[in-house]
This record gives C-alpha cells, sequence and structure tokens, in this order.
C-alpha cells in the first residue's frame, strides 16, 4: 500500500479549502522523510536521522491543521504542545485517530529523539515513516468528515433550505418516518452538488449527510462514528439519530456499481448493530448520485428474540 499515495488522494477534499496549503506542507514533510530514507542508501545513514526530523514537523504541521478544522482555531503562536493537549484533552480526536497519535508521541517524541548526539537506524526510520503516515491518514479521515459537515451547514444557510417546504407534513410523521424523509432530501441534495464534480468518498458524504441532518432538523441528535462494544468486539456505527428518547441507527454506504453486494454487507452489518445495542430501528442507506429516483423498503424482523424495523433506501430497484 502506498501510504503517501492515499494521503495526497484524501487531500483533494481540501483543493478549495484555507487548510489545503497546510496540508500540502505535511504532505511535503513526508515526501522528503521517505527521499531521505532512501537517499541514505547511497550518501551516508545520517539521512535516517533526518527521516525522523521531518516526520516530527509532518506530525506538528497535521495537529496544527487539525486544530484548525477540528477545533475551528487558528494555530498561529500556538506551541505544538498546547495543541496537543488541547486535541487530547478536548476529545476532538476519535478512538482510532487518538490511538495512533498516541503511538506516535509515545515512540518519536520523546526527549530522546532530539539529542544531537543520536543518530537512528534505517529500522527506526521507516517505522517513524509509517507511523506518521498511519496517523495522518486517518486524522485526514476525521478533517475530511467535519470539512463536509460544516460546509454542508453553511450551504443550507446560504440556500435558506427548509425542510417544512420539501416536506410539509415531516412534523407529524412517526421519527423513523422523519429519519427516511431526511435521507430522501439528503440524497436529492448531494446528487445535485456531485454532477460534473469529483466523486466524494466515503468519509465526505457521511460529513455531508450530518451536516444535512443536523441543519435541517435540530431537534435530532446526531452521533458520526459512534463506538460500541459487545462480547469483546469493537462496533463502529455509522451514524445514530436521537429524538425524544427514540433511537435509529444508519448504516451508510457509499454508491458502487455492485450494488447487491452493498446491500447485502450493508444489511447484514446493521442487523449486527441492532443485535448488539438492543436498538429496533435501523436503516441502510446507500445515496444516489446519478440522478436515479430513490426507493424505499421497510422491513419487520425477527432479531434476538425481538421484532426490529428496518428501512431500505437506495437507487430505485436495487435494494436486496
Amino acid at each position: 500500500m502506498d501510504l503517501l499515495s492515499l494521503i495526497r488522494e484524501k487531500s483533494k477534499s481540501f483543493v478549495d479549502s484555507e487548510f489545503y496549503e497546510g496540508i500540502e506542507a505535511v504532505i511535503l514533510h513526508i515526501s522528503v522523510a521517505e527521499s531521505h530514507l532512501e537517499n541514505a542508501k547511497k550518501l551516508g545513514e545520517y539521512l535516517y536521522t533526518d527521516v525522523i526530523y521531518r516526520t516530527n514537523q509532518a506530525f506538528e504541521g497535521a495537529l496544527k491543521e487539525a486544530y484548525r478544522v477540528l477545533a475551528g482555531k487558528n494555530p498561529s503562536g500556538v506551541s505544538p504542545f498546547t495543541i496537543e493537549q488541547y486535541l487530547e484533552n478536548k476529545g476532538l480526536l476519535r478512538e482510532r485517530v487518538l490511538a495512533q497519535f498516541k503511538n506516535y508521541r509515545t515512540e518519536w517524541r520523546n526527549a530522546w529523539t532530539h539529542d544531537y548526539q543520536l543518530f537512528f537506524t534505517s529500522q527506526e526510520a521507516l517505522l517513524a515513516i509509517v507511523s506518521i503516515s498511519a496517523f495522518f491518514s486517518i486524522l485526514l479521515d476525521q478533517m475530511v468528515e467535519r470539512y463536509a459537515h460544516d460546509q454542508e451547514k453553511l450551504k443550507l444557510r446560504e440556500r435558506s433550505y427548509s425542510l417544512a417546504r420539501q416536506v410539509p407534513n415531516y412534523a407529524k410523521l412517526d421519527f423513523l418516518d422523519q429519519c427516511v424523509e431526511l435521507l430522501k432530501r439528503f440524497s436529492i441534495d448531494i446528487e445535485r452538488d456531485a454532477q460534473g464534480s469529483r466523486y466524494p468518498s466515503e468519509y465526505e458524504i457521511l460529513g455531508k449527510l450530518s451536516g444535512f441532518i443536523s441543519e435541517s432538523d435540530p431537534s435530532v441528535s446526531v452521533t458520526a462514528e459512534k463506538v460500541v462494544r459487545d462480547a469483546g468486539r469493537r462496533l463502529m456505527l455509522d451514524l445514530v439519530l436521537e429524538k425524544d428518547n427514540r433511537s435509529v441507527i444508519v448504516e451508510l454506504k457509499r454508491p458502487s456499481m455492485e450494488w447487491r453486494r452493498r446491500f447485502r454487507e450493508g444489511l447484514e452489518q446493521l442487523k449486527t448493530y441492532l443485535v448488539a445495542t438492543g436498538s429496533d430501528e435501523g436503516i441502510l442507506f446507500v445515496p444516489s448520485l446519478n440522478r436515479e429516483s430513490i426507493g424505499v423498503e421497510k422491513r419487520t424482523l425477527e432479531l434476538g428474540n425481538k421484532k426490529v424495523r428496518i428501512v431500505l433506501i437506495g437507487p430505485n430497484g436495487k435494494q436486496t
């Protein structure tokens, strides 16, 4: 796997943003670190030490850009240590991002890594590159989602979007049906935006979706990537929508040519999450990006000795 190419692809989500220059600077530090690793074979082992210095610069830059996107704060004049403490103490980094953050900081940000008399080996240099690349890659996922969330809310405000105008009887609907309407309206919205533009990633879609729901119906509590544990397993729920003591789990699947497989896999995941959480309402959602009409199929299933309601939403005729 070429982690740097993967990072470059994810960075495209920020091309039109004020964050892009800083993200590009982080990518440059990682790229130079890789060059030092390769050149050390010919020019000398001292370049392995330069690799560590470059990955540390990439780490600091990554945290600064995360501070901009996730905290909405300007990192200028703020020390890297202060930013590290803020992101960790405020709980802004999700569990898997935080794990990689702590790993890099423990292994490569210790005082001994700043000893000017110290020399690193090729293996240590390689591990440092892999560590910073993995951290920045999954950090970018969270940043992409947050940025898409904020941009979607801003777009709806600028349009003066009104869900009441789109669905006049919305307030009278059952909560599960309200969730269905929100997802259908979102699919129409994102389909319009996607025409002629870059195909959005799953994290972009997730961020846009959470922003759309939050702005369209502020009474709905939206939690993205909620972690639950069941019998030693760590499960990640794409979206949980809550209102008036009701809870609906949403499993999101990115549009794909393999519709039947995506729906089949998504449905099995959703069943697992409903059993693990004890919830009795869930939605499998595949938005349309190709001007296809949206179909809705409702099912009642027996799971774990209880009845659950599941709704499949996707391009017409593509459900399982």
